[in-house]
């Protein structure tokens, strides 16, 4: 669970939409969308932990899964 310094950037559902581009919604449609075993896409990360009952995820994690499915927009868009 330990992570060095950044990008090991702790974020929530709203972190990771502020990052990308995108609604709070979105994100959580991706995660939804993504665990569902019909879908050929890979799977959203699972998150790293939870705090105040809420799931959070490390930022590069989120990162690399955005564009490894071509979610990450290029920088300058």
């Amino acid at each position: 669970m330990d992570r060095p310094d950044h990008p090991w950037i702790p974020v929530g559902v709203d972190g990771i939409a502020a990052e990308l581009g995108v609604s709070e919604n979105t994100v959580i449609a991706w995660r939804r969308r993504s665990a569902k075993e019909w879908v050929s896409v890979e799977k959203f990360p699972d998150p790293a932990g939870k705090i105040s009952g809420r799931d959070w995820w490390w930022l590069l994690d989120v990162l690399e899964w955005a564009e490894k499915t071509g979610r990450k927009k290029p920088a300058g868009e």
